[in-house]
C-alpha cells in the first residue's frame, strides 16, 4: 500500500496568503517566488500534515474561485491515490460570478462525482459555499453553514489571539471587507485552522 499523503485544494486561504510579514505583498496574489514558497510551506496543510504525521502537497492558489479549484482537482486527480487524504477549502461562491458555468449546488455535485471513492473532506474558507437551506449536505462536508474564518473570529474575540495578517485587529467587526475575503490568517491563524480541521476529521479517517 502506498503511503497516505495530505493533498489540499483551495484559494489564498489554502495557499497561505498572509503568512509573510511584508505588507507590500498584501494585495499581490503572485508575489516573488520566495514569498510564494513562504506562504505555501507555512499554511495550514503543513501543520495539519504534522498533526497527522503524513507528507503534504499544497495545491492552493491565490485568487482561485471554486470552478478553478474544481479544474485543479480534475487536473491533478491522476496523481492522487485512493488512500490519500484530500482537503478542499471552498472560496467565495460569487467570485467570478458572471463567468461561472455552474451554480454552487451544481458545482458541488461535480466535485462529489469526480471524487467518489476518494478520502475527501470539504470546508468553507471565509464564506459558506452553498447558502440554500434545503441542500442535503454529505457527512464529509464539515460544518457546511460555518467557516474557517469563524473559528478564527472566536480565537480573536474570546481567546484574544492575534490571528490575522500584518497584525490586523477587530477583523470580526469589519464586516464589509471581511466577508469579501479581504483578510487572511497569519502564521498563528493557519496553525489554528490546522488544529480545527484535525479535530474535525481525526475520528473520521
Amino acid at each position: 500500500m502506498k503511503t497516505r499523503r495530505l493533498i489540499t485544494f483551495g484559494d489564498s486561504w489554502t495557499a497561505g496568503h498572509g503568512v509573510e510579514t511584508e505588507k507590500e505583498y498584501k494585495e499581490n496574489p503572485t508575489p516573488p517566488k520566495f514569498i510564494e514558497k513562504l506562504r505555501e510551506q507555512n499554511s495550514f496543510p503543513k501543520w495539519l500534515g504534522n498533526l497527522l504525521n503524513i507528507s503534504y502537497i499544497n495545491l492552493g492558489v491565490c485568487g482561485f474561485g471554486n470552478e478553478y479549484i474544481y479544474n485543479s482537482v480534475k487536473e491533478n486527480l491522476k496523481f492522487i491515490n485512493k488512500d490519500d487524504l484530500i482537503i478542499i477549502v471552498f472560496s467565495y461562491p460569487h467570485r467570478y460570478k458572471k463567468h461561472n458555468k455552474y451554480t454552487p449546488e451544481e458545482l458541488f455535485k461535480k466535485f462529489n462525482d469526480i471524487l467518489l471513492g476518494y478520502n475527501v473532506f470539504y470546508f468553507n474558507g471565509f464564506y459558506p459555499f452553498i447558502e440554500t437551506d434545503n441542500f442535503s449536505f454529505p457527512k464529509n462536508y464539515i460544518n457546511p453553514k460555518g467557516t474557517l474564518s469563524y473559528q478564527l473570529q472566536v480565537e480573536e474575540m474570546i481567546n484574544k489571539k492575534d490571528v490575522w495578517e500584518y497584525g490586523s485587529k477587530l477583523v470580526w467587526d469589519d464586516t464589509e471587507n471581511y466577508y469579501q475575503g479581504d483578510y487572511h490568517p497569519n502564521l498563528e491563524g493557519y496553525k489554528l485552522i490546522a488544529e480545527y480541521i484535525y479535530k474535525e476529521i481525526k475520528d473520521k479517517i
